[in-house]
C-alpha cells in the first residue's frame, strides 16, 4: 500500500498509539502523526518506492531478556528498497524493520534500521 501511495491503507494495521522509531533515535508518536509524516513524504519527497527480496520472521517473546524489550508478538522484516526521489535521484539499500503487535493485533511499535547516508546523497540538489 505504501508503494502505491495509499498511506491510509498501509496504516490500517497500526494502533492509534503507535510509535515509529528509527535507529538514529528519531521517532514519531501516534497514528495521526505517522500518517502526516508519510503522506508528506510520499507526496513531496518520494516519487516512487518499491520493495523486493523481502524476508519475514514472526516470533513471540515470552520473557524479555532486558527491561527495554516488550513481550508479545513481533514481526521482523528485511527487504531491499528502491526509491526514486522527486528530484530525479534514486537510492537502493537493505532495510530492517521490527514491528510489535498489541493485544488487538495492531502494530504499536515499528523500529526501522536504515542508513541515512544514501538517502541524504539522493536528496542533494
Amino acid at each position: 500500500a505504501l508503494s502505491s501511495g495509499d498511506v491510509e491503507g498501509w496504516l490500517s494495521g497500526f494502533a492509534d498509539n503507535a510509535v515509529y522509531i528509527w535507529n538514529n533515535g528519531d521517532s514519531i508518536a501516534g497514528k495521526p502523526a505517522i500518517m502526516e509524516y508519510w503522506k508528506k513524504r510520499r507526496s513531496e519527497v518520494i516519487d516512487s518506492i518499491n520493495y523486493v527480496n523481502d524476508i519475514w520472521l514472526a516470533l513471540k517473546v515470552n520473557k524479555p531478556q532486558q527491561k527495554v524489550q516488550a513481550p508479545g508478538i513481533w514481526l521482523l522484516s528485511w527487504y531491499m528498497v528502491d526509491v526514486k526521489y522527486k528530484g530525479g535521484k534514486q537510492m537502493k539499500q537493505w532495510i530492517h524493520t521490527d514491528m510489535h503487535f498489541d493485544a488487538n493485533d495492531k502494530i504499536d511499535r515499528a523500529i526501522q534500521y536504515i542508513d541515512r547516508a544514501p538517502i541524504n546523497a539522493a536528496m542533494k540538489k
